[in-house]
């Protein structure tokens, strides 16, 4: 991990320096290789407030990228490989998401662990007419590649704001399964669910209010006219 608890890295710097210039309200940061204890989002904080625009509100929580599994996912006939993980990672925590705020935020609600064959109506992988790779590895793959997260932010004037933060994985580097492709897509769909009103059984209720106003942010990685989405 870089040192960027003194401003040491000049890509840091650069990258502090242009969120200082914006002056966010609110900033979602993808590919933030994510600690257990929130050290490098506690230093990054801590940079952008130095240069002017203190963000006092932050929501980090370690990734699906990179958590093993236990099962060969990719088929490969290996297992531990970063493609073994509940989403791609060399390890885990690898490419994370981070939420700054200057409002404070609310208690958040982790999509995460949602298993992708939870998902109403889930198309899952198939080869050959089988599940891909397995029975039970379809059954226990989760469905975010990265994180999805529900991040109530209230208002000043009494609304509230309901951020649906997510990083979706692209839909290649797969075989005739389809597996990243499919994927892609449900991960899009699962918002489509949400506004619709589904939950997970896990939670309580429904998870976006009838007075909340929703804000979809994050990296779809689809493309519906160029890409493989």
């Amino acid at each position: 991990m870089r040192d960027i608890s003194q401003g040491r890295d000049p890509q840091v710097e650069a990258v502090v320096a242009v969120i200082a210039a914006a002056r966010p309200d609110i900033l979602l940061l993808a590919g933030f290789d994510t600690d257990l204890d929130g050290h490098a989002l506690a230093a990054l904080r801590g940079q952008i407030s130095r240069a002017g625009h203190p963000m006092d509100h932050a929501f980090g929580a370690l990734p699906n990228a990179g958590l093993s599994s236990g099962m060969d996912l990719d088929g490969d006939g290996r297992l531990n490989g970063p493609r073994d993980a509940q989403g791609y990672g060399a390890f885990h925590g690898a490419g994370g998401m981070a939420l700054l705020s200057r409002l404070p935020l609310g208690s958040v609600t982790d999509l995460s662990p949602l298993r992708w064959a939870e998902l109403p109506g889930a198309r899952l992988p198939r080869r050959g007419g089988k599940l891909f790779p397995d029975e039970k590895a379809a059954q226990q793959r989760r469905l975010s590649s990265v994180a999805h997260w529900l991040v109530p932010v209230p208002l000043p004037d009494g609304g509230r704001l309901m951020l649906m933060l997510y990083h979706a994985g692209p839909p290649v580097f797969d075989g005739p399964e389809d597996a990243n492709g499919l994927r892609n897509a449900e991960e899009n769909r699962l918002w489509r669910l949400v506004l619709d009103g589904w939950a997970p059984s896990q939670t309580e209720g429904q998870l976006i209010g009838s007075g909340d106003l929703p804000v979809l942010a994050g990296i779809s990685n689809l493309d519906v006219r160029r890409g493989e989405g």
